[in-house]
């Protein structure tokens, strides 16, 4: 592969969610990010006006450039990028959705690649086959494979160039499933999501939940994944929620021609407003009154202005919301905006237990409880994963327990007398109280919840003390990070705990005065120290808790420096990210113990960056 080839660099993420980056040969693509459609014959606003709005990239389509003769010769003799006046990437679309609307077209797909690369288009398009939502399984099913039997037509083109491989599959989501898998294992090295504008058109969200899941969860994540057509503000936010890094749009210019004002939430129409939203770049320029009483040909371009500044307003907010950790609860609660948005989030916790796996193992912020939709979350499935078996467990009502550090009298009295489970009620789901401080059970925000216990609470316990409850809690924590069975082979009866006079917190687990482990305050997770580590890898075997690494970079991470992607060898599929892993070189021998920034699902398919930074190492 050519070193020209873009990669996504992750800076930031929650869930399938991310903050990247990506270089062509004109710079930066800061992602999530939008490529404003450009129209060659038709400019509505100055280019020097869109890059102040937070253009860095832009798309525009090669076949309109090349049926026109003038636009041809100056882009064949200045480049793309000296026709459009922009310095930074542009994206060329290869005349498929003219092919869809007006029938085929007259060029064909080799000849279509090789002008968008004699123009220097940073990212080419093939001419696939555009499916519609009304099209038949079989006829979809054609066109994935024709559209696959495409790229592969310039395959050469695409070992020297970045060149987009279009997933398509019209509503089925077994052929969504079959294209990403097809386009993944190409050369090419940016994946659109292709087909659904119809549906964005006819808020058919739901049906795009399954649409972009389908495909984002069977791409390479190490290519941006692009939504063609995604450009309202009022879908972004879930869209980018579940996977998309990339949206190109031409409804900043649509919306305006028909004076229509974009918000973040949603279009009003011109003649039904009074103000000016504040945050409008036209606020402090015009009245809405001189807005209406403009010509035509004025509105348009201002109105478009207002438009696309609305979108990176979004855009925005979705990135800091990336950095804070709060992207889920911002879509959670701005898809009470519309009932097709409702209904698509609903759609979207079908899905919790397959994306289950790409969520952190805690978050920076805590988790907003708004109700039964937040149980079926991934974090929820997560936790529930926790209930015991019915019929096997006591449910305690706030009156019977408090936190650990104020139920010294129940802990002492019933719990390390008895070998009963005993449970907390988290918001309807059964949460055993030693997983009282882990993530989200403390670190939540919820309504109040009503009292309960469960009837025929036995407390005739035994005089003798048969458990200790910081251990149990410990080894219930280890099961929880690193797989059942962990804990109790960790953490034998033997260690010792140390608690925090000011907290009452667990702070230190130890064995034979060797520190094993630390216990957060912040999430309520273990940290392992090296000896730890060392246990951890006795008692487990295979690739589990595991990052392997070539011998090369194991030289580095034994003296502290972080794993890169490109040098893993092995790996266990199952790490979180955020927990806490081993690295080992390749005959299993531990080096370092340090932190994953990515799921084991997605870590083999980066190439560039770091996906374990170091805590612990063994020099």
């Amino acid at each position: 592969m050519s070193e020209q080839h873009l990669t996504m660099q992750i800076l930031h993420r929650e869930g399938l969610s991310r903050i990247g980056r990506f270089k062509t040969a004109h710079g930066f693509v800061d992602t999530p990010n939008i490529m404003p459609v450009i129209n060659p014959n038709l400019k509505t606003l100055p280019i020097e006006t869109m890059k102040k709005l937070g253009t860095q990239a832009i798309i525009t389509n090669s076949y309109i450039i090349r049926r026109n003769a003038d636009l041809k010769e100056e882009a064949l003799r200045k480049g793309l990028h000296g026709l459009i006046g922009f310095d930074g990437t542009i994206m060329t679309d290869s005349g498929t959705f003219q092919s869809y609307v007006y029938g085929d077209v007259e060029f064909r797909n080799r000849d279509t690649v090789d002008f968008q690369i004699e123009i220097k288009s940073d990212i080419s398009t093939i001419l696939d086959i555009f499916s519609t939502p009304a099209d038949s399984h079989e006829k979809a099913y054609n066109a994935v494979k024709e559209t696959h039997s495409r790229f592969l037509e310039i395959e050469d083109v695409a070992d020297r160039y970045n060149v987009s491989g279009p997933i398509q599959g019209s509503i089925y989501n077994d052929l969504r499933r079959k294209s990403a898998r097809l386009m993944s294992n190409t050369m090419a090295s940016y994946l659109p999501v292709g087909g659904v504008v119809p549906l964005l058109e006819q808020y058919k969200y739901s049906k795009l939940v399954d649409i972009i899941l389908e495909s984002k969860l069977n791409s390479d994540f190490s290519k941006p994944i692009h939504l063609f057509g995604g450009g309202h503000p009022m879908f972004m936010g879930m869209a980018v929620l579940l996977g998309i890094d990339m949206f190109d749009s031409a409804s900043y210019v649509k919306y305006a021609r028909d004076d229509r004002l974009l918000y973040t939430d949603g279009t009003r129409y011109l003649p039904d407003i009074a103000e000016l939203p504040y945050w409008s770049p036209l606020n402090n320029r015009f009245s809405i009154r001189e807005i209406k009483g403009m010509e035509s040909k004025e509105r348009f371009s201002i109105l478009a202005e207002h438009n696309l500044f609305a979108i990176f307003q979004e855009l925005s907010e979705i990135r800091e919301r990336i950095r804070e950790n709060t992207l889920w609860q911002y879509v959670e609660s701005k898809s009470r905006a519309h009932p097709s948005l409702y209904a698509a989030f609903r759609r979207i916790l079908t899905y919790s237990k397959r994306i289950e796996p790409y969520f952190e193992l805690y978050r920076k912020s805590p988790l907003f409880h708004f109700g039964s939709e937040t149980n079926r979350s991934p974090y929820g499935v997560r936790l529930k994963k926790m209930e015991p078996e019915k019929g096997t467990y006591f449910t305690l009502s706030s009156r019977e327990w408090s936190p650990a550090r104020l139920s010294h009298d129940f802990i002492k009295n019933v719990y390390e007398k008895s070998r009963g489970t005993f449970c907390i009620n988290w918001s309807g789901l059964k949460i055993p109280v030693e997983m009282e401080e882990a993530y989200p059970v403390e670190q939540v925000i919820q309504r109040e919840e009503r009292e309960s216990s469960t009837p025929g609470f036995d407390r005739n316990y035994g005089f003798e003390k048969i458990r200790d409850f910081n251990l149990e809690k410990v080894r219930m924590i280890a099961d929880f990070q690193f797989g059942s069975g962990t804990g109790l082979k960790m953490f034998t009866d033997d260690c010792e705990i140390s608690i925090s006079r000011n907290t009452g917190r667990i702070r230190t687990i130890s064995k034979s005065g060797t520190i094993l482990a630390t216990m957060r305050a912040h999430d309520g997770f273990l940290g392992l120290t090296f000896e730890g580590g060392l246990k951890l890898h006795e008692i487990s075997e295979g690739v589990k808790n595991r990052v392997m690494v070539t011998d090369e970079s194991a030289q580095f991470n034994s003296q502290g420096k972080s794993v890169f992607f490109r040098f893993i060898v092995k790996l266990d599929r199952n790490i979180l990210p955020l927990n806490d892993v081993l690295v080992v070189d390749p005959q299993d021998r531990l080096v370092a113990v340090g932190r994953a920034l990515v799921s084991g699902k997605e870590m083999s398919m980066y190439k560039d960056g770091v996906a374990v930074s170091i805590n612990h190492h063994v020099k």
